[in-house]
């Protein structure tokens, strides 16, 4: 009997200590389930990308005017930037002046948000974006006033009217930022100076769904 029970312990003391390792080899595991994992990714950070005066365009009247400069000093407060892009116009409430990207900014996987890095000086002034979905159809989305003074992350959340989805699983289509757009809101008579600051572009996008059944059967 006592030996029964000494072959017992020394397996026991073999087996626990063995299966605690595998236990321990599934602690902080990850785990999607399907396609549902959303990552940053990012669209602009102004880095390397020049930007001149040809990249803003506005309708010159007799007053209108506008200026755009890559920046160095005081960037947006993510640890990574070291350069953004400079705004100044002069204009007055039913201006709109006009920010073509320098190259092109597409987002090819499914996306829900896009954000932006914005320095305000407390004008009224409104930015939004003018967004080609996947079918060719351009939106014009509002990421805010900029009324406020500092940096400020501002976010688009993309809705359902916003067509994202493939054509034909093997025809990929894609979002796409057409412009960037600035619409003064002082009502006084004559026009005034106005100034922002955009630092990082990003997106928070997803894989698209893909087809992984085999037809050959």
């Amino acid at each position: 009997m006592n030996k029964q029970l000494l072959v017992l312990a020394l397996a026991t003391a073999v087996i626990i200590p063995g299966y605690a390792q595998d236990a321990k080899k599934n602690v902080g595991k990850v785990e999607s389930v399907g396609d549902q994992m959303y990552f940053e990714v990012s669209l602009e950070d102004f880095e390397t990308t020049p930007y001149t005066n040809k990249n803003m365009a506005y309708r010159v009247t007799t007053y209108q005017k506008g200026s755009l400069a890559i920046r160095d000093q005081y960037p947006a407060p993510t640890g990574k930037s070291k350069k953004y892009l400079g705004v100044k116009v002069f204009g007055k409430y039913g201006d709109v002046f006009t920010i073509t990207p320098s190259k092109e900014i597409i987002i090819n996987k499914y996306c829900k948000t896009i954000a932006f890095w914005v320095y305000g000086k407390k004008f009224s002034g409104e930015l939004s974006i003018i967004l080609q979905d996947a079918s060719k159809t351009n939106h014009r989305m509002v990421l805010g006033s900029l009324d406020f003074l500092g940096w400020r992350k501002l976010v688009i959340k993309i809705d359902g009217k916003i067509n994202q989805e493939d054509e034909f699983l093997n025809q990929k289509r894609f979002l796409k930022i057409m412009q960037i757009q600035y619409r003064p809101k002082n009502r006084e008579r004559l026009p005034r100076w106005q100034y922002f600051y955009i630092d990082d572009i990003n997106a928070m996008v997803r894989e698209k769904y893909t087809d992984r059944q085999s037809d050959d059967w």
